[in-house]
């Protein structure tokens, strides 16, 4: 219908709308009635105009009302010539005016008289209301209502009981007279109230009503409200005022206050509506807003809840009574009384209410809204959301006050008099005896008192105890407990009682996405607040915030009495594990509690789990209806027969089945989960339901790790308790305060989740009224990922020797994908270093990898031409770089050298970089070279201010408003003090070493016209730039972007939850936010669908890596693309995960000197990266056939979702919403962003007038002006402009010493009066001002006095509004009378004076200094690290008032503090003339033993430092935990740390940088060429190995475990961090998870990982090799390795052939899965290449027997002298055995076939090492007797090749004796250090020197090495012998394509003597005559070739390959690592699954 907005579609739902407002009223205190009232109104609505918005046609506004008392004559007399009718008197008939239509009125009013009837009530006429349309806007017009008013009387002589039939009627109109298409709305019906609203502007409103510009209407009341909607779209109907109140604001906890009152109608019953009462339920009716919803519930608490009005609003809105000592008991426990029967409803709010007698107004708990009021000496109160609304002479204002949080204005018409709070709430809080009730409520004390004394010791649960065995608790991997969670959020969480940090944000798999069997929670993402309400700061605000809730049956809300406390009070949800024992045994005041069983039958496979949930809410419903008070969900019987339900299905189901059948009322649900254990997973629990929450298998962990002294064994059980509970409380105040809400009992059931990936059945089921978008997983596959855990814990899982761990936080080989992982930033590093087109293909293909198994832009694809347009044709790469930006990352989160090396790169693109909120140094914008220019064209306001002054303003191209941040939206953040250098304190203006925290965004962005003003002063403070607003993706962030498009922002970001942070809890990094690919999405469709599209450009953000990203983000909606990560990975960034800790090793992420130094960024590597991505731009816009950039955006028709996705759960997702093309939602509608400029009028500004009277200041004509205006409350930000044009004139410094500006002003100043006031200005009002006053304050001069004849005294009077002085960087402030909340928050530099402050003064000040003389709020000096405040303390309240967190209170004593106030009071008096300054200064210095002197402990600690001129000392050098792992909430020092400090141990955090790596490996070589024995130094190592081991950094991407690291995989950074806790039977466990035989390659593998060390960039890498071969050599010694034999066998065989690294590997793995395996081996003994080809010293023959025996004695069998193939058919074999495994190794060695190579002497490398090798251990081998050992001794040795076969020659022919012994290499010598073609990670080509060249230059004097030499010919001695060979030098040089071309040196040629020539080229393959009998094909490379589908199957139906006959010549990790693959191949083949590992030691599921 065309009166109702557009329906749900596309990502678009109108559910997510929201609104604020401005909102005012007067009324006549004595009831006196007049017109001018009307009038007074009026003026007042127009006056708040600029608060409201308008919608796309400029006319129609969002909404404008009044509310009046019944014009009771003005009826009489209209009706009499009407209608010829005579009304009853005032207050016996009830009027109202509906909203119809004019085809079915008559129908409607006929069935409203029906109704009304049949309740004993008459209509007495129906009157059509006046009004003019022609003033009204377009859109307003199309859909007017038909408006018609009733007028109903009854013959009930009882009022109350008149107005309670008048209620029903209304009520039971609502739910009965709806027909579908019908409009009928009912505005009001009221015995006393009528309301005027409509879809107008507050101008239209008194046009368009006739009857309100009538002289003969009169009231004693009017209330008005302005509407600023999120949307452009019609609705007449939810414009306010309401029936009963005016809500400027938002609840936040809707859903759950909502789905409560439906569940609560289980349990009211009314003794005066009887049965009927169940007729005007629901009592919310459906579809209304959170203001509307709120409405319905205070009209029926006020008549059917036995509770005045005032009453049941401090019902719904409590003040903050948890934690307000001031607050007088028999008020607080009111509140505690009156929060057992009903939630807060919590949120940011003003609400005005009446009901016709009284009229009041109260404020959220935490005064987020601006509330003024005057009382006149006429008897009139007038309250409105500013000053100035109201003309009244200065002489007749009695009292200018505000409304403070939490507290109530009330006026009583009837009683004629204004009651104030204290009055109020105490005659309510005395009405009944509350304090005597309390004291039966029930606390967890009387619970355990009321148990035996013999119950109360046993805390075994469901009456058995299970052994804890911690790690290897088969329990953990069942519930999906990973190391990770364990390391990074357990272990944390008990020792440090808060969670951990974590950084560089999240990239990681969506849960609907993981192949990993996510728990259900991963699913949710937290909704948080932004624009439309603000969230909370949990740390230094947590005097509002609470987590106590009562639990437990709920009373009958509707009769008041002490069974309102019958409930149990828990403090926190979290129980202990005795706390739920007493909770399930308890019969206390007769309670029973149920314990159901979430498990089910394991052999019922998937479909179990829907009938568990079906039995599961069946139980919870008959135990609720059998009177059970409590039911305890559990999964405690899950076990290898039954599988556990998810403990957030039961409960969701059950909540949700209990709300439907009425009974969850009665009942409180107890979760004891073994699944829920981090923050984010107790949110979940407490959003859908939960009443508490065990999570015993956290608890029963905790205790096994501490018996296990993981954790400290001194802690006791309730150490552990309380540790976990505070770190959940800490964590949920966190995730509660990010989205406002402040108390635990508003934010339970109150669902504040999106959820990403569920479908629709398992939403409707579990989580109904949760919006999930895309669709996803259903019950199905829930259970088979449940299934498949159960399987892995308790199945076959042979080989699973630690917790699983696939990597969810940091990548690991085989785990989970990740966006940054390895392969990707070693392309993409390669790529910008070089400009390498190779290198950026590889990494667009890696990434693209990652991006599909990652993100919801991986499943679609584009719909490419079947002929792509000439890429010539297509926009070039030049100006498609211009629309990109990098991300704000302040200077402070990044170092100084990154943050301009961004800046430079961008500039010279024409693209933009961003300042981020650490400001920027005025040195950076002025006067820069263009190439090298250092200015940020972004420059980001944040809720910091850091550095934010005029000219910072003035030379910005785009202002950004941050918003939130993706990874961490809703939080605030910290540069703790030891960050803060010298060059971050300038720039940020504060003080070097003083610690800077950036609040939650609340101060002057806590609503959407907050915002928009925000956005105006900006505009004002430099008219040229764009205003950009940062907004972080959201269910309904499309409706947020459309609001704040209605702000006039001209540029919106739309952040993913992907992004990066400096730091930030892991719940905030993981669990907030949702992909930019929904929010860009939806904010297209919805600016689109308002018509706002072109007002604004839209920028996508987050994890944009390439080009497809780019095209992606376009075609859903995007013009500008922001790249944070990506380019500092350009730079150098390895995503380490370490920049909350300092400690970032590559100089980016660091403010560490030393560490800096590292960085080796430049600009030109970003360049080239930024314009490879544009050409692969311009190559995807070619093949979809689109030239112009500009024509992708919003062509969602040029995408499609991907073909062939092999993913199951992404085939589910269902991403059509995404793809709506939005023109089809609204045709026709202009999308080009930014086409349409944003009108803000600054034509009209005053401050034109006053540039025009400077203009001979500007042009420096002029010294001195002196200006005298009037000003009014729509005058906002005056002097913003003024001060920008001194800015550009004269920078910072503000105006020349010697030229004054002097500005008089009388009036109510508007706004953001004197924001970014430039120095050498100075303004002076007369008056009063509204809220930010001196925001930003730049160096200039405010002061404000009242007007010279009020009567009252100005220190009992406020003066100006919230926020004042917020940011200001300098400058002074005089006001004389008290400023309300937050006075000085964040000042860092100005000077102010005041006499009396509100709530939260100096709020994270850093600097500056304030003067307060008089009374303050609560929570003075919270968060505040720098800077000074004096407070005059005059009734010595105020040490109770203020936060002592950070400071110290010290009397005003000291000479110069003494002197320096008497200047301030002296400058306010000549200012002001402050008379109590006048009376201090009479007796000074007397008066200043009653001054207090507030003095941050931060800032003396700086000034002492400054005064001894020493920089801050670097914290923690001698301590990791001191590196900054601040988290936000810690700026108090912590004493535990600081003894641990002392203690000097091992530092691992920084042990990079202290320690130095081990060099002495190897035995002296002088020492180790006399002998044969292992030539490794292992006591050396042993001693050294947990240094080594802290020189690990635990890289967050750990690239030794990537491919160009370990094959295998190797858990090298879990390793090396246990050796270094020296826990090494953990550690054993670890490297045996991936390396069956780490005693050899811990000898001899060449170590790619350490090559691939990240160290290894700057430093030498850490020793990784020789601490893997210590734990084993320690393990076997400690005889830790036993033989295990399989349990049982599977009756499968198979034979391997070969017993080399390979084989042995493989037959290992199948062994344990119970394959009977035997080994073929052509030796005579087994171990293949590691038992003859390495010689022994290198590795010990007994090392490989050791390993061998083990082995046999595990059930392998070897049979040894078997040539298979020669001796045994291999086709025999293949039929014999159920598999054949072919594990030959390479071993045809290359030849060199030259003249004269058949002479005697000349003998491939192997051949010489195997016959000594044989020899020395004494072989018997027939082949012995024909091959005579080949010996060197006494000879001249030439070996031609290099490589580790090359050294072992060297090596072992020197210990048999030769002469001399010279190597050829063909290629050039390798350099010191790596070429530029050699980047890391690659391996590096450099000069090494092994054991074997230095031994030859200890004996020799000379390295035996010749580069460069090519041999020509082998030289006969004549008798058939070599004697020598003749070489030739060669040249390399690259030829065309980059080809290395070699050419022969002229004249280099030269003869070598050698009678022993050694052939050492390497291998071409296996020997071919097994492949033969077996058919098997070659590959290219003459290796045997397998299948692609499974790379080790050949073509014969049971054979396999694996190993270097497979891949060719390699290295024995690798090896190692295909025979253990081999074996899961075969394994899934032979038994159709595996439970043996994957890569990287990873179990999945196949």
């Amino acid at each position: 219908m065309e009166w109702e907005g557009p329906p749900k579609q596309g990502l678009y739902d109108p559910q997510n709308e929201h609104e604020a407002c401005g909102v005012g009223f007067v009324v006549a205190i004595d009831g006196k009635r007049s017109h001018k009232i009307v009038r007074d109104a009026e003026v007042l609505a127009k006056r708040m105009e600029h608060r409201g918005a308008c919608a796309c046609d400029n006319d129609t506004g969002d909404g404008a009302g009044v509310l009046t008392a019944i014009p009771h004559q003005f009826y009489c007399a209209q009706l009499r010539d009407s209608h010829q009718i005579d009304l009853p008197p005032f207050g016996r008939y009830a009027t109202g005016i509906f909203f119809l239509d004019k085809l079915h009125h008559q129908d409607i009013e006929a069935k409203f008289l029906v109704l009304a009837e049949s309740l004993g009530l008459k209509v007495l006429c129906w009157r059509t209301v006046p009004t003019k349309n022609s003033s009204i806007g377009q859109v307003a017009r199309n859909s007017e209502p038909y408006m018609r008013q009733v007028f109903v009387t009854g013959d009930i002589e009882d009022e109350t009981q008149l107005s309670r039939q008048i209620f029903v009627l209304r009520k039971r109109a609502s739910h009965e007279l709806v027909v579908p298409g019908a409009r009928f709305y009912i505005c009001s019906l009221s015995l006393r109230t009528i309301v005027y609203k409509g879809l107008l502007t507050s101008n239209q409103l008194w046009e368009y009503f006739k009857d309100l510009s009538n002289p003969a209407f009169t009231t004693y009341l009017a209330l008005v409200h302005t509407r600023f909607s999120t949307n452009t779209f019609p609705s007449w109907e939810r414009a306010h005022p309401l029936r009963v109140l005016a809500h400027n604001g938002e609840i936040n906890t809707l859903r759950g206050n909502v789905n409560l009152m439906k569940a609560r109608e289980g349990v009211m019953k009314s003794d005066i509506f009887g049965d009927d009462l169940k007729k005007l339920y629901p009592v919310v009716e459906p579809n209304l807003s959170d203001s509307g919803s709120a409405d319905c519930v205070l009209e029926f608490l006020a008549q059917a809840g036995g509770r005045s009005l005032p009453e049941a609003v401090m019902t719904m809105v409590p003040e903050a009574w948890q934690n307000d000592h001031t607050m007088h008991p028999d008020k607080r426990d009111y509140y505690q009384w009156a929060s057992s029967a009903m939630e807060p409803w919590d949120g940011p709010a003003l609400v005005s209410f009446t009901d016709g007698r009284y009229i009041g107004a109260i404020l959220d708990r935490n005064g987020l809204r601006p509330s003024r009021f005057y009382v006149t000496s006429e008897n009139i109160l007038v309250m409105a959301s500013e000053v100035g609304v109201y003309d009244v002479e200065p002489e007749k204002v009695v009292l200018k006050s505000r409304l403070k949080p939490g507290r109530m204005l009330l006026v009583d018409t009837v009683q004629k008099r204004m009651i104030q709070d204290v009055e109020l709430k105490m005659e309510i809080a005395r009405s009944r005896p509350h304090s005597e009730w309390l004291r039966d409520k029930i606390t967890m004390e009387d619970i355990y008192k009321s148990l035996s004394p013999a119950e109360n010791g046993s805390t075994v649960s469901n009456g058995e105890s299970r052994p804890i065995s911690g790690l290897s608790d088969k329990r953990l991997g069942l519930f999906g407990y990973t190391i990770e969670s364990i390391h990074m959020l357990l272990l944390p969480m008990i020792q440090n009682k808060k969670e951990a940090l974590g950084s560089m944000g999240n990239d990681a798999p969506l849960a609907c996405l993981s192949r990993f069997q996510p728990l259900p929670y991963e699913y949710f993402k937290q909704l948080f607040a932004q624009v439309t309400n603000p969230p909370i700061d949990p740390f230094r605000e947590k005097i509002v915030m609470s987590l106590l809730c009562p639990i437990g049956p709920a009373p009958n809300i509707l009769q008041p009495g002490a069974e309102f406390v019958h409930r149990l009070f828990l403090p926190q949800p979290v129980l202990s594990l005795p706390d739920l024992d007493a909770l399930k045994r308890t019969s206390y005041r007769g309670w029973k509690t149920q314990v159901l069983d979430c498990t089910y039958e394991a052999s019922s496979g998937a479909s179990g789990l829907v009938a568990a949930l079906n039995a599961v809410c069946a139980a919870a419903e008959s135990a609720a209806r059998a009177r059970c008070q409590l039911l305890v969900l559990s999964d405690r019987a899950a076990g290898p027969k039954r599988v556990p339900v998810s403990s957030l299905l039961a409960l969701g189901a059950v909540h949700h089945h209990l709300i439907e059948t009425r009974q969850r009322m009665k009942v409180g649900l107890i979760v004891e989960t073994a699944e829920a254990r981090e923050v984010h997973h107790m949110c979940v629990l407490l959003g859908y339901g939960a009443d508490a929450i065990c999570p015993y298998l956290a608890f029963e962990l905790a205790f096994a790790l501490r018996n296990d002294n993981i954790l400290d064994p001194n802690l006791t059980d309730d150490d552990i308790y309380s540790a976990y509970q505070k770190a959940i409380e800490t964590g949920l105040a966190k995730v509660m305060a990010k989205m406002g809400i402040s108390t635990l009992q508003s934010y339970k059931s109150a669902q504040i989740f999106e959820a990403v990936g569920l479908s629709e059945e398992v939403i409707d089921k579990c989580f109904k009224g949760t919006q999930s978008r895309i669709g996803g997983v259903n019950f199905e596959i829930l259970s088979n990922e449940t299934l498949d855990r159960h399987a892995m814990t308790y199945g076959d899982c042979v080989d699973s020797l630690v917790l699983r761990n696939p990597g969810n936080y940091h990548w690991r080989a085989g785990g989970e994908k990740h966006v940054n992982d390895p392969t990707s930033i070693a392309n993409l590093q390669e790529a910008a270093l070089g400009n390498s087109k190779s290198a950026y293909d590889r990494f667009r293909e890696s990434t693209l990898e990652s991006v599909r198994a990652c993100t919801l832009r991986g499943q679609l694809e584009l719909v490419r031409l079947d002929e792509p347009i000439p890429i010539s044709e297509v926009e070039p790469a030049s100006e498609i770089v211009k629309r990109f930006a990098t991300g704000a990352m302040s200077f402070g989160s990044i170092s100084l050298e990154a943050h301009t090396t961004l800046a430079i790169a961008m500039n010279r693109i024409g693209g933009k970089s961003n300042t981020g909120e650490g400001g920027e140094n005025a040195d950076r914008y002025l006067n820069q070279d263009p190439d090298y220019s250092k200015r940020s064209a972004i420059k980001q306001v944040a809720s910091g201010r850091f550095g934010v002054t005029a000219s910072y303003l003035a030379h910005a191209d785009d202002l950004q408003i941050k918003m939130a941040q993706g990874a961490k939206p809703g939080e605030g953040g910290e540069l703790p003090g030891y960050k803060v250098t010298a060059d971050i304190a300038r720039t940020r203006c504060s003080v070097p070493g003083v610690g800077l925290i950036s609040p939650p965004p609340h101060h002057d962005i806590y609503s959407i016209e907050d915002l928009a003003e925000l956005i105006y002063d900006l505009k004002c403070a430099n008219p040229k730039a764009r205003i950009s607003v940062k907004l972080v993706s959201e269910v309904g962030v499309g409706v947020v972007a459309s609001g704040v498009a209605k702000g006039k922002a001209e540029h919106i970001v739309i952040s993913g939850h992907d992004g990066g942070t400096g730091a930030s809890s892991w719940t905030g990094i993981k669990s907030a936010g949702l992909p930019w690919e929904l929010g860009v999405a939806e904010t297209h469709q919805v600016l689109v669908l308002n018509d706002l599209r072109s007002r604004v450009v839209v920028q996508a953000d987050g994890q944009i890596r390439t080009g497809f990203d780019v095209m992606v983000a376009a075609l859903l909606g995007a013009d500008e693309f922001g790249f944070s990560t990506a380019p500092l990975i350009a730079l150098g960034c390895t995503m380490m995960r370490k920049c909350h800790l300092n400690t970032c090793p590559v100089g980016i992420a660091t403010q560490d000197p030393v560490l800096r130094k590292k960085f080796a960024g430049k600009p030109e590597h970003v360049v080239n990266y930024l314009f490879m991505l544009a050409e692969e731009i311009r190559q995807h816009m070619a093949e979809v056939g689109v030239r112009r950039f500009q024509d992708l955006i919003g062509r969602t028709d040029l995408l499609k979702v991907r073909e062939n996705n092999d993913n199951p759960k992404a085939r589910l997702l269902n991403l059509s919403l995404i793809l709506k093309n939005a023109l089809h939602m609204r045709p026709g509608v202009n999308i080009i962003g930014g086409s349409k400029a944003q009108d803000f009028q600054l034509e009209k500004r005053l401050d034109n007038q006053l540039i025009e009277q400077c203009s001979g200041i500007l042009d420096g004509t002029q010294a001195h002006a002196d200006i005298k205006m009037k000003i009014t409350n729509e005058d906002r930000a005056f002097t913003s402009t003024l001060s920008y044009r001194i800015a550009m004139e004269y920078g910072d410094d503000g105006l020349p010493d010697g030229k004054t500006v002097n500005i008089s002003l009388t009036g109510s100043a508007g706004q953001s009066f004197c924001a970014f006031l430039s120095k050498g200005i100075t303004v002076t009002l007369e008056g009063d001002a509204n809220d930010y006053v001196g925001k930003g304050l730049s160096g200039g001069t405010v002061v404000i006095y009242p007007p010279r004849e009020s009567p009252f005294e100005s220190h009992l009077n406020v003066i100006v509004g919230n926020v004042c002085l917020y940011g200001a960087t300098s400058g002074r402030a005089y006001f004389r009378g008290i400023a309300s909340e937050r006075f000085c928050v964040r000042n860092s530099g100005c000077t102010a004076v005041v006499e009396g402050v509100g709530d939260h003064a100096c709020e994270y000040m850093t600097a500056g200094a304030a003067l307060v003389l008089g009374l303050t709020g609560r929570n003075f000096a919270a968060g505040m690290s720098g800077g000074i405040a004096y407070v005059y303390d005059i009734d010595g309240s105020f040490k109770g008032k203020c936060n002592p967190e950070m400071v110290e209170l010290l009397p005003l004593e000291l000479e110069d503090d003494l002197k320096y106030v008497q200047k301030l009071l002296e400058e306010f008096v000549e200012y002001t003339g402050s008379l109590i300054a006048v009376e201090l200064l009479k007796t000074w210095p007397e008066p200043a033993k009653k001054f207090v002197k507030v003095f941050p402990y931060e800032y003396q600690r700086a000034l002492k430092q400054m005064a001894l001129k020493q920089p801050a000392a670097q914290k923690g050098d001698t301590n990791g935990h001191q590196n900054g792992v601040l988290d936000i909430e810690e700026t108090v020092k912590d004493v535990e740390f600081e003894k641990k400090n002392l203690e000097k141990i091992l530092d691992k955090t920084r042990g990079f940088m202290k320690y130095g790596r081990e060099t002495a490996l190897y035995r002296s070589a002088e020492s180790r060429l006399r002998d044969w024995e292992e030539i490794y130094a292992a006591g050396a190592v042993r001693r050294s190995v947990r240094v080594q081991a802290a020189r690990c950094m635990d890289c967050g991407v750990p690239f030794c475990q990537s491919a160009h690291g370990c094959p295998l995989g190797n858990l090298i950074p879990k390793w090396n961090d246990l050796i270094y806790r020296a826990d090494w039977a953990q550690a054993l466990a670890q490297l045996l998870q991936t390396n069956n035989f780490p005693e050899f390659t811990g000898r001899v593998c060449p170590a790619p990982c350490e090559g691939a060390c990240v160290l290894a960039i700057s430093e030498p890498a850490v020793t990784i090799k020789n601490i893997e071969c210590a734990i084993i050599d320690h393990a076997f010694e400690a005889g830790w390795l036993k033989p295990e034999v399989p349990p049982h066998r599977n009756g499968h065989t198979v034979a391997v052939v070969g017993s080399g690294p390979a084989g042995l590997a493989c037959a290992h793995q199948l062994n344990k899965a119970g394959y009977t395996v035997t080994v073929f081996e052509r030796n005579d003994r087994a171990g293949g290449l590691l038992q003859y080809g390495i010689p022994t010293m290198k590795l010990s023959k007994e090392v490989v027997a050791r390993r061998i025996k083990l082995m046999q004695a595990e059930g392998i069998v070897f049979k040894c002298n078997v040539d298979v193939g020669k001796d045994i058919s291999a086709n025999e074999l293949a039929s014999e055995y159920d598999a054949l495994v072919l594990c030959l190794g390479a071993t045809w060695p290359r030849d060199l076939p030259l003249k004269g190579r058949q002479l005697n002497g000349i003998h491939y490398a192997m051949e010489f090492l195997e016959t000594w090798q044989k020899k020395q251990a004494g072989s018997t081998h027939p082949h012995m007797k024909d091959n005579p050992e080949l010996n060197a001794k006494d000879k001249d040795v030439l070996i031609i090749g290099g490589g580790d076969t090359g050294c072992d020659c060297i090596a072992t022919s020197l210990r048999q004796g030769a002469k001399t012994i010279t190597t050829f290499e063909i290629l050039p010598e390798p350099k010191k250090t790596r070429g530029l073609d050699n980047p890391w990670p690659q391996w590096p080509r450099v000069f090494r020197v092994d054991y074997g060249h230095e031994e030859v230059k200890v004996k020799f004097g000379n390295d035996p090495r010749r580069f460069s030499t090519l041999t020509k010919e082998f030289l006969d001695d004549g008798e058939g012998n070599v004697c020598g060979v003749l070489a030739v030098e060669v040249e390399w040089s690259r030829g065309a394509g980059g080809r290395w071309d070699m050419r022969e040196v002229a004249g280099s040629q030269r003869e070598y003597r050698a009678d022993l020539v050694l052939l050492a080229m390497g291998f071409l393959g296996p020997e071919r005559y097994v492949a033969n009998q077996l058919d098997l094909p070659l590959d290219a490379r003459s290796n045997i070739e397998t299948l692609k589908s499974d790379i080790y199957k050949t073509n014969a139906k049971n054979v396999f390959a694996a190993g270097d006959c497979r891949r060719g010549q390699s290295l024995v990790v690798w090896a190692i690592s295909e025979g253990r693959q081999a074996a899961r191949s075969v394994d899934i083949f032979l038994s159709g699954r595996s439970s043996l590992p994957g890569p990287g030691g990873v179990i999945h599921e196949n």
